[in-house]
């Protein structure tokens, strides 16, 4: 008997060439939810598997029916073969999946982003305050200590398997990519800097987000507000982005409105 088999509908571009170049790599279910699940890789990477629509993250594919992905439990080994993943009763197909280019392109005339209507109280915090000035000043000055400083800070702030410091700090990083990049690019040591902090301050998906956003790559929801070029399209794809999850959307909108705000200053 056959394993049965769904298929991935809509792919990271990126991932979808990770995934083709690694035959044989092998993994398993690290967490599982209602309409998603999470795949950690042998090297410590993510693959988030969710519901149908836009993808969530910039390490995610959706499937056609969230129903298959009631197969799996967390432990469960998970192997890349040709165009398809396989895991103990599933088997998922990419070989059809439209693919989605996360990275951000410039846009130096990005509309300012909304502000959200509110966000996680952890950020309202001594410690949450102190870093988002002290992230904000960095960007603003152009100060690599005070980035770097402010960066960490956030890291791992606030509950959640996404802190809410950790999707402030992933908005952030999308406006630098893609209004002005020279704060993360003309100091080396800063990405490296975050990069590290991230690897032992937030959880596993949390530095998966910061990882990918240090690199330029983000969910769709994020690239929407990116790529608007009107004050329509933005307050439309800030609604959009402020209304996931409890508040880690509306968190990650503060973080853009707060780069935003310091490269204008």
């Amino acid at each position: 008997m056959t394993d049965p088999e769904a298929r991935l509908v809509r792919v990271g571009a990126q991932l979808a060439r990770r995934l083709e170049a690694a035959g044989g790599l092998r993994g398993r279910v690290h967490s599982v939810f209602a309409r998603a699940v999470n795949v950690e890789w042998n090297d410590g990477s993510l693959l988030a598997l969710h519901q149908p629509g836009p993808l969530l993250a910039p390490f995610a594919a959706a499937v056609d029916d969230t129903a298959v992905l009631r197969a799996l439990r967390p432990g469960m080994p998970v192997v890349v073969e040709p165009r398809r993943l396989r895991a103990p009763g599933l088997v998922l197909s990419w070989e059809r999946a439209t693919r989605v280019d996360c990275s951000v392109a410039r846009n130096p005339s990005l509309p300012a982003p909304a502000r959200p209507g509110g966000h996680a109280p952890g950020l309202d915090s001594p410690g949450g305050a102190g870093a988002r000035a002290a992230l904000a000043a960095g960007i603003g000055r152009r100060d690599a200590s005070r980035l770097i400083a402010g960066a960490c800070a956030l890291l791992g702030l606030g509950e959640g398997l996404t802190p809410a410091g950790d999707d402030c700090l992933v908005g952030a990083l999308a406006v630098l990519h893609a209004v002005d990049p020279a704060p993360l690019t003309r100091e080396p040591a800063v990405a490296g800097a975050i990069a590290e902090a991230a690897a032992a301050r937030t959880t596993a998906i949390g530095r998966e987000f910061v990882l990918h956003a240090l690199a330029g790559r983000f969910s769709e929801p994020v690239l929407a507000v990116l790529r608007a070029r009107s004050r329509t399209e933005s307050a439309r794809a800030a609604a959009r982005l402020a209304a996931l999850g409890a508040t880690s959307g509306a968190d990650t909108l503060g973080g853009m409105r707060l780069a935003w705000d310091a490269l204008a200053a």
